[in-house]
């Protein structure tokens, strides 16, 4: 059955390119494959096709529209791409939306999904007998989705330490570290692209080299935030130190927009490695190169951040100031320096969160950090905003949630629950799992 499916849609795909025109406008072919590949989504027994493309120039839309003749008594259709402007010839093409004849308009949302449909149809199905065991099978089901969500939790975790460190040492919530996680993927993006033109392999040393290179950029982002900004708002209230960490938010969303465009950018992650973990049970359980990457590097991190914190100076000077600023200066202790340095660790931690991000999924845009921050820090708040332990689990915990809803209930469910947790915790336990019950009476610290 699997080879008859695969085999199948390949030969869709040879018939849609024999009856397909040769190029009906020049520079438009890549274009009119790109719709073309999109047919087998909406329609498999096709007679015949006819293509047209309206384009006016490269600083102008360019739409192509194919019209189907479908065999048997189903109807005939259309679908009718329309690609974004484009700088030069050799820019990639971008499908803006699709307009069809079955489901009217679909989003670029809508089209990622029809993607990925058209990317499992080409795979062998899984064959399993009817003797398989279903509740085993279910409980694999189960076991995959929490792999899945470990992962997930780990890139979650390390947002959410990055807004438990800045807070725990200058009682103020950093809303710009959903942008700062996004730069860390686009910033990912870039380092890919560069190693790839200058021909380099992509090894595990040129791989290390980039990360060491975007964790420090990383670090120098939170230097300049807290020395431009933060600095100057210490003894501002709180609301006004909020307020500036979404206008610094907007700045880099924006920023990034501007200077990378708004269009999804995609790293291929389709060759990372996946090995099965347990097959032939009536599920196969896989973990892939992703996951064990990122699992191991949130446990070095989680690693490095005790060592600092239990047996460095830098670390015993953060925690006096995380209790009493005053008397850590009275002490000796340089407290500038120390948030200063807080800011440097958390901005590197929660930029390497986006690194991992972008590695693992592959998908890329400037507003991809604005949900995730919020999800980020319902972790946090989860865990008990102020507690390292606590970030991590809340991650988990809020990952595993977003997980489990969208296998068992929908994807369109996920953020909802997230989000209900959110409101659940600030009803019921403000202070979070392993937050102290006495953290509201440090916020009126002087």
């Amino acid at each position: 059955m699997a080879l008859r499916a695969t085999l199948t849609f390949a030969l869709l795909l040879a018939m849609l390119a024999a009856v397909a025109p040769p190029a009906l406008a020049a520079g438009t072919q890549e274009a009119v494959r790109r719709c073309q590949e999109l047919l087998p989504g909406f329609e498999t027994d096709i007679g015949g096709i006819t293509i047209s493309v309206d384009s006016t120039g490269l600083d102008r839309p360019t739409g192509v529209r194919i019209d189907w003749q479908a065999l048997g008594d189903k109807p005939d259709g259309w679908i009718l791409c329309w690609f974004l402007p484009r700088e030069s010839e050799e820019e990639s093409w971008q499908i803006a939306y699709l307009e069809t004849s079955k489901y009217g308009r679909m989003s670029r949302y809508d089209l990622q999904q029809l993607y990925k449909l058209l990317y499992l149809a080409q795979k062998p199905l899984q064959d399993f007998s009817a003797a398989d065991d279903q509740p085993f099978a279910t409980a694999l089901y189960a076991l995959q989705q929490t792999v899945n969500g470990i992962g997930l939790g780990c890139v979650y975790g390390l947002i959410a330490v990055g807004f438990t460190l800045i807070y725990g040492i200058t009682r103020a919530i950093n809303f710009a570290f959903g942008e700062i996680y996004m730069i860390g993927a686009f910033l990912m993006l870039i380092g890919n692209a560069v190693l790839i033109a200058v021909g380099g392999e992509q090894g595990v040393l040129a791989l290390l080299l980039i990360a060491a290179a975007i964790v420090a950029t990383g670090g120098a982002y939170g230097w300049a935030m807290d020395r431009m900004v933060f600095r100057h708002l210490r003894k501002a209230p709180l609301t006004v130190s909020l307020i500036a960490a979404i206008g610094i938010a907007i700045l880099l969303k924006d920023g990034v927009r501007l200077l990378q465009g708004a269009k999804t950018r995609y790293l291929l992650v389709e060759d990372l490695d996946s090995w099965a973990v347990i097959t032939g049970h009536g599920f196969d359980v896989y973990m892939t190169k992703g996951h064990v990457i990122v699992g191991l590097a949130t446990l070095a991190i989680t690693a490095l951040l005790w060592w600092i914190s239990m047996r460095t100076n830098f670390g015993r000077s953060q925690r006096a100031c995380a209790q009493d600023p005053r008397a850590a200066a009275l002490m000796g202790v340089n407290v500038e320096r120390t948030i200063s340095l807080t800011f440097v660790l958390g901005t590197a931690i929660v930029i390497a969160a986006g690194l991992f991000a972008g590695a693992q999924y592959g998908v890329i845009n400037f507003h991809m950090g604005t949900l995730v921050g919020f999800k980020a820090l319902t972790a946090a708040l989860l865990g008990g905003i102020g507690s390292l332990p606590g970030a991590f689990l809340g991650g988990m915990l809020i990952a595993l949630t977003e997980t489990y809803t969208a296998a068992l209930i929908g994807a369109g469910w996920e953020d909802i629950a997230v989000f209900i947790v959110l409101v659940m915790v600030l009803l019921f336990r403000p202070a979070g799992i392993l937050g102290r019950h006495d953290a509201a009476v440090a916020l009126e610290r002087p």
